[in-house]
């Protein structure tokens, strides 16, 4: 089992499954009606250059554009490839 960590600090192409969603339950709904649920796969696709924003896969269909300090509040663990 890998050690949990920020969404945020995932490497580039590396898949993870999600393991807690901090912040109010509105908050956790919201990221809940675009996928993010605990249990879920996402993949960090990539980093916008000169911005603070990521392109999130979740699952395998739905990619989401999401701000940094919105991914610093998903812990995900990563998984083996």
């Amino acid at each position: 089992m890998n050690r949990p960590v920020l969404l945020s600090d995932l490497p580039l192409g590396t898949s993870a499954r999600i393991t807690a969603i901090e912040g109010t339950a509105a908050w956790q709904r919201r990221l809940a009606a675009v996928g993010f649920t605990v249990g879920q796969t996402v993949t960090l696709l990539r980093r916008a250059p000169f911005s603070q924003t990521f392109a999130v896969r979740v699952g395998t269909l739905t990619d989401v554009a999401l701000r940094a300090t919105d991914a610093r509040t998903i812990l995900v663990e990563p998984l083996k490839n």
